[in-house]
């Protein structure tokens, strides 16, 4: 059974000009005889020349590293994510979270090539008044994420994750829906204790929000037939490390 990520209403609107041809006009050139004395040039004025073509050159090239330094800090900023929550986190589910969340995005920007100055995760509930940063991503989790056991078989309707679109533009805002991620997840984490659940529930929400991440970073709502890009999420795509995870609890036993 498959869940879909979905989009709201969306806009197309594509738009270009193309540009006339040139015209010429035919122009007669005289012969003249120069009003001025002929310049006359010495072997030390070559000399000075050719040390002021080498100065001139020896500047545009500081310039243009100066240049290429300063666009590399432009297209590099440092991105947050303002985690918001309308139920309680725990302290420590809310450690394990953004944990994963942190160490998940800079997996996913270095199997991307996407350039970025880092990735930082910050609670919504403690964000001080007046706070700034550089790139915010807003995600904004519903429901309770607390992961329980639940026995027997239970069929999960929408999406587990959305981005809105504004005029054809995605904006930097993911939501996430808590109480269907458990829902996928609970029939096969019977037997786990609370902190083992809280990472398998991290890494469902973090790969929820890594997709939909994705459309905000390329600014598509395209989708792929594999990997965190798919559309559709089943249990080893919200979970795939999910035998390695549960490996040590297991082995304790």
């Amino acid at each position: 059974m498959g869940f879909p990520l979905s989009f709201r209403e969306h806009h197309r609107n594509c738009a270009q000009e193309a540009g006339g041809t040139p015209t010429g006009i035919p122009v007669n050139i005289h012969s003249m005889e120069s009003r001025f004395p002929k310049l006359r040039f010495t072997s030390q004025t070559f000399v000075v020349a050719g040390w002021l073509l080498m100065l001139i050159l020896l500047v545009l090239e500081w310039l243009a590293g100066r240049a290429s330094a300063l666009a590399a800090v432009v297209v590099s900023p440092r991105i947050t994510l303002v985690v918001f929550a309308d139920h309680p986190i725990s302290e420590p589910q809310w450690t394990t979270l953004a944990t994963t969340l942190r160490v998940s995005f800079d997996n996913l920007a270095v199997e991307t090539h996407f350039s970025a100055g880092g990735f930082e995760v910050v609670r919504g509930d403690s964000l001080a008044p007046g706070a700034q940063f550089e790139e915010v991503i807003s995600i904004y989790v519903h429901g309770d994420c607390r992961l329980a056991s639940q026995p027997g078989n239970y069929g999960v309707h929408g999406a587990l994750g959305w981005v809105l679109r504004d005029q054809g533009q995605i904006r930097p805002f993911i939501h996430v829906d808590c109480a269907r991620i458990a829902a996928v997840l609970g029939q096969r984490v019977l037997g786990l204790d609370k902190s083992s659940r809280d990472e398998v529930m991290a890494e469902a929400i973090s790969r929820v929000i890594l997709h939909e991440w994705l459309h905000i970073a390329t600014q598509s709502p395209e989708h792929a037939r594999q990997g965190i890009a798919k559309r559709v999420f089943e249990f080893n795509d919200l979970v795939p490390d999910y035998w390695k995870m549960i490996a040590p609890v297991g082995h304790g036993r």
